[in-house]
């Protein structure tokens, strides 16, 4: 309980730095100097950047100009707070590192700092995930850097949860499962990319599957990209009839690959036991 009240609220103060991080990328400002609100410009002061307290409490509105200001913030900030907390207990790390603290477990010392930086690695990770949905549902643009950003920090997380020899075969072994389930999916959505043209599906999308396929592995990457088509079509086929007309602007899908990777992640294992079971095997 204490160390899931903990990774909530750091994911409530993540959440508002991803908010603000995300505004300056797109306004093409450096990612320096004090807060401020993206309608005035006026500096915001500490008080103003409570994570949900100080939107909630200003009744959405900023202290100066007084303009509203949009619920995305705090839904942001709610959001990334949930999965920091949601991913942990999934992980099992979130127990793990209670049972340690409190002396439930005997653990060592070096054990329980593996299960924290285990911990740490995997939440910057949903950050990452975070930022990149929010930049793209915004602007239909993946932001590379952090795709690979991402994938740097994943290869470290992997590492440090392998328990097996360090030897180069039995490494090689071990991440095989998460390197293909990167590399295939990329392929056939780069390979979409190139014969439409750029219409059906980005370049982005591309390099947002080899992120979310090198983070998941087998078997849960087909989980996720199965529910991102699945409701991204849904999705789409509800705008189309909202408009009564074709869409004529593209639909971003990183959010909704990125929405696949947060649900195969939290809920995979269960689909899959679910299928297995459905067709009796």
């Amino acid at each position: 309980m204490f160390v899931g009240f903990f990774i909530f609220v750091s994911g409530l103060i993540i959440g508002s730095f991803i908010n603000a991080l995300q505004y300056r990328i797109q306004i093409e400002r450096k990612n320096t100097g004090r807060s401020f609100c993206p309608k005035c410009k006026h500096q915001l002061v500490w008080y103003d950047l409570v994570p949900v307290f100080s939107w909630v409490l200003l009744g959405g509105k900023c202290r100066y100009c007084h303009k509203k200001i949009s619920i995305q913030y705090p839904v942001i900030e709610l959001i990334t707070g949930f999965l920091f907390v949601a991913f942990g207990m999934v992980s099992g790390l979130n127990q793990k590192i209670n049972e340690a603290i409190f002396g439930f477990q005997s653990t060592s010392g070096s054990l329980l700092l593996r299960y924290v930086i285990l911990l740490l690695l995997l939440i910057v990770i949903v950050a990452v995930f975070v930022l990149l949905a929010l930049h793209d549902a915004k602007t239909s643009y993946i932001l590379s850097f952090y795709v690979y950003a991402g994938v740097f920090i994943t290869l470290a997380y992997h590492l440090l949860g392998y328990t097996g020899k360090w030897q180069i075969v039995e490494i090689f072994h071990y991440l095989t499962p998460y390197i293909l389930s990167g590399i295939i999916p990329a392929l056939f959505f780069l390979s979409i990319y190139i014969l439409s043209k750029g219409k059906w599906m980005g370049a982005g999308d591309a390099e947002l599957a080899l992120l979310i396929g090198f983070f998941l592995g087998y078997p849960l990457t087909p989980v996720a990209f199965y529910f991102a088509f699945i409701v991204g079509s849904i999705y789409g086929v509800i705008k189309i009839m909202m408009k009564k007309s074709q869409m004529k602007s593209a639909l971003p899908f990183g959010p909704f690959l990125i929405g696949g990777c947060f649900f195969a992640f939290l809920f995979g294992s269960q689909v899959i036991e679910l299928y297995l079971k459905y067709l009796g095997l």
